[in-house]
């Protein structure tokens, strides 16, 4: 298996596109020199922007690693050779935040091989379709091969351009099964309009042709199944149980965001002045929230916190031009939140823009966000999570484990109880355009400050089977219930 990766890895590194003009894919052949000069410049960037580069590597392994990478690239190459080398250099950091902007790095792969419409996951060792959009394949299918080439092998290319925070193995995972189906046609040397073959591990199964498609067609595809950032309902069969569920803190619609929270909330206390008792739970779903706006993650806690929390403790912020330029924390309007906690904000902003400030700068957040009078819950809750959930996601899910608000349920998420790196600002490599992240704070959600590498661990491990795929279950929401409604 390694020995195929590697092969597969260094075939895909020398591919030529054409030496100096770019070719109709949109990507060009660098040289050593360019690479070995975007890598300095990269690694320029990180010691000077990054609030701890040294938190899990020292200097010497820094240096190191810089010189492997400028060695593995001195004979030039294409965007996903310089894009490995990246990664092979910001992975010693263990931050999430920082490394190859994925989205970005995806949308070009998009836009220049197409992307096959089928999302896969890992389960039980093997690569698992969970969904096709063209609705060819069937979910929990085990796929062994694409184009002649072992499904897992692909899935080491992704995983090697993953950033990984602290010790969250199972998050780099999930992530870098996000990344395959878009590094596929790459692989393949694939385009829109070609089709690809897949062989399952199926009896009697030939091969499946797969269509590639080129990236407007995939967005169409997806426009129809996207999954709004806020939703809730009461749960079929347990009608006293309520399913809140989250997939991002930075909505494209704040206010939308904040009358659907209110809503969830207000539903519960009629329910409850309506039958006068309390409603049997509340399940938080945070699994596929990979965070956004620590702010607008603070909207969540007035509805379930009891006492006055500062979430988080506080943030170590690293000063350059570079955040001052990009980095503005925005305030909310008529936020849910009382408005003594935008003063945090207040502060922050005041920090990174003081151009006398020394190096790094400690912010605390000393404004308390305050519980909710009317609408505040504080009945049973627990919280799933899954190694997608990152970011402000963590933040809130450590306040939920150390207030002993409720139990977890599900993977390790990508983040550890003590806090994780934030305020990514996006910088752009010299020659190759590589477009990168950097991390230029530390936010602490406790006190005395400490720093974990070890991911929060659910106080339920779950995980889905192929057989789940197959059936369409849940076990997650499964576990919950069970939690829920204990049987007598």
């Amino acid at each position: 298996m390694k020995t195929r990766l590697l092969c597969l890895q260094l075939a895909l590194c020398s591919i030529v596109y054409g030496k100096t003009d770019t070719d109709s894919s949109g990507f060009v052949f660098l040289s050593g020199a360019q690479m070995q000069n975007d890598l300095d410049s990269l690694s320029e960037f990180i010691l000077r922007m990054h609030p701890a580069p040294f938190a899990h590597c020292s200097e010497q392994d820094w240096s190191d690693q810089l010189a492997r990478s400028k060695r593995m690239v001195l004979g030039g190459g294409n965007i996903y050779k310089i894009a490995k080398a990246c990664s092979d250099l910001t992975g010693l950091l263990k931050d999430s935040h920082t490394g190859i902007a994925l989205q970005h790095f995806a949308n070009s792969l998009a836009n220049s091989n197409g992307q096959i419409p089928i999302e896969i996951a890992t389960v039980e060792n093997k690569t698992v379709v969970v969904r096709d959009w063209t609705k060819t394949i069937m979910p929990g299918s085990v796929i062994e091969s694409i184009g002649g080439i072992d499904s897992r092998s692909i899935l080491g290319m992704s995983m090697s351009l993953i950033p990984q925070e602290g010790d969250a193995v199972i998050s780099k995972l999930r992530m870098a099964d996000k990344l395959w189906n878009d590094l596929v046609p790459f692989a393949l040397g694939a385009v829109g309009g070609d089709r690809v073959p897949f062989v399952l591990d199926q009896p009697f199964q030939d091969e499946t042709m797969l269509p590639t498609l080129v990236r407007e067609e995939m967005d169409l595809l997806k426009m129809h199944g996207s999954t709004p950032d806020i939703s809730w309902d009461w749960v079929e069969e347990y009608p006293d149980v309520v399913h809140l569920s989250i997939r991002s803190f930075h909505p494209e619609e704040l206010q939308k965001f904040k009358h659907e929270l209110k809503d969830c909330f207000k539903a519960i206390h009629e329910r409850e002045k309506q039958r006068g008792q309390p409603i049997t739970g509340l399940i938080i779903d945070l699994r596929q929230n990979s965070g956004g706006h620590i702010g607008v993650m603070a909207e969540v806690l007035p509805y379930l916190a009891s006492v006055p929390t500062r979430i988080p403790y506080g943030a170590q912020i690293k000063h350059s031009p570079e955040a001052k330029a990009q980095l503005m924390q925005p305030t909310f309007g008529r936020s849910l939140v009382p408005f003594g906690y935008q003063k945090n904000f207040k502060i922050l902003n005041q920090a990174i823009r003081n151009r006398k400030a020394s190096n790094m700068t400690f912010v605390p957040f000393e404004s308390a966000i305050t519980p909710r009078r009317r609408l505040n819950y504080d009945g049973p809750a627990v919280m799933l999570l899954d190694g997608l959930s990152a970011s402000a996601s963590v933040s809130l899910a450590a306040w939920f484990v150390r207030s002993g608000r409720g139990k977890t349920i599900g993977e390790p998420p990508m983040g550890s109880i003590s806090g994780t790196f934030g305020n990514p600002i996006r910088i752009t490599l010299p020659n190759s355009g590589m477009q990168m992240n950097v991390a230029t704070a530390r936010y602490y959600t406790e006190a005395p400050i400490r720093w974990e590498t070890r991911p929060l661990l659910p106080d339920f491990p779950v995980t889905k089977t192929i057989q789940d795929y197959v059936f369409d279950r849940d076990p997650f929401l499964d576990q919950a219930l069970r939690w829920l409604h204990p049987m007598p």
